[in-house]
């Protein structure tokens, strides 16, 4: 497990979403992420199978990482879990820097636990977020664990998420002590949540040291 390097934010949005700031753009986010002296940035705009500005959101990426900057900039999406275990993600685009959430509540924890333990599995998804259980429910010590252990035997990171707090400081000590690799995500939907992850420094601190 890495420590976590408040230099890098893996879940930033700009307004390519219906719910962002229309002055959000690619090029003023990664402007402040340069003023505020970030080395590394993720765009990780909301996408679903049916979304039909990726091509352009991926070029604009492109345009601002030729104009050169000193950091590293990486193109990539959020997706929705569903219900079955898959992502609401058009494969097309696999390879890109995946992040998938929960944004629907199943109100059952056998359905919950089910879809993402598929999601976990699925090979083009790099990242879980926001994670956390739902209000009805929580997860026991031995679930943790076996979530865990499926976690690192498909490679995936778990994002420690400044927006929403999560993941819960139980489950957290639990991932931590089962070795589970994290990163840092703003979840940034303006231009000053970006890299601010001073909600969460009790969740940083607990894991670096």
């Amino acid at each position: 497990m890495h420590l976590l390097d408040l230099k890098k934010d893996y879940h930033v949005h700009c307004n390519y979403n219906d719910h962002s700031p229309q002055e959000l753009s690619i090029e003023k986010v990664t402007r402040y992420a340069e003023k505020i002296d970030l080395n590394t940035l993720a765009f990780t705009e909301h996408v679903r199978k049916t979304s039909d500005w990726i091509p352009r959101y991926l070029e604009e990426i492109d345009r601002i990482v030729s104009s050169g900057t000193k950091m590293t900039i990486i193109s990539g999406f959020e997706a929705k879990i569903l219900k079955d275990g898959t992502v609401d993600f058009p494969t097309e685009y696999e390879g890109h820097f995946l992040i998938a959430s929960f944004h629907t509540r199943y109100y059952n924890k056998e359905d919950w636990l089910s879809a993402l333990k598929s999601a976990i599995a699925l090979p083009y998804v790099n990242v879980i977020g926001h994670l956390a259980p739902e209000e009805s429910f929580d997860l026991t010590d031995d679930e943790l664990v076996e979530l865990s252990q499926l976690l690192k035997l498909n490679y995936k990171t778990v994002e420690i998420n400044a927006k929403y707090r999560r993941p819960p400081m139980e489950w957290l000590r639990i991932f931590k002590n089962n070795n589970v690799n994290f990163h840092l995500g703003s979840d940034a939907h303006n231009l000053t949540e970006v890299g601010n992850f001073n909600p969460i420094r009790n969740l940083i601190e607990y894991v670096n040291y």
